[in-house]
């Protein structure tokens, strides 16, 4: 049986959406590069980045994939999505500890390396304090 939850605040579906938004733009990235699906007018981000070694991509998919199923928990109010952005954001740490260790000294990204690096780790980050948040209050069930 369910748990009696709180009432959602309005601030709920505005910050699922976003990082739905965020999330899914990055999935549909991932999906875009890795299976060679040739939108040439897509501005993607995965083949830019130096993902050269097996752990690197690996815990690529896992941030993008996490994210986007935590993005997904928070919408339909799940209290998953809180161990779900957590790890989403512990991988994409270890991604950007990793990019930032491999990188050549000149990246071919339009803006810095540790920019790219810092809104990765951040978005997840922010999903996570959110949920946890909302978690607390009673909100997710």
């Amino acid at each position: 049986m369910a748990q009696p939850t709180a009432p959602a605040p309005s601030s709920l579906m505005p910050v699922a959406l976003i990082l739905l938004i965020w999330h899914g733009l990055l999935g549909a990235d991932y999906v875009i590069a890795r299976f060679d699906l040739g939108a040439q007018d897509w501005p993607a981000l995965m083949p830019l980045m130096p993902l050269d070694a097996l752990w690197l991509q690996v815990t690529w998919a896992l941030g993008v994939w996490l994210g986007v199923v935590a993005a997904i928990f928070l919408a339909l109010r799940d209290d998953a999505s809180v161990l779900l952005f957590f790890a989403a954001f512990a991988f994409e740490v270890a991604v950007g500890i990793g990019l930032f260790l491999a990188a050549p000294p000149v990246m071919l990204l339009p803006v810095p390396l540790l920019a790219v690096i810092a809104v990765l780790v951040v978005m997840p980050l922010f999903g996570w304090l959110y949920a946890r948040a909302q978690n607390r209050r009673g909100v997710l069930h």
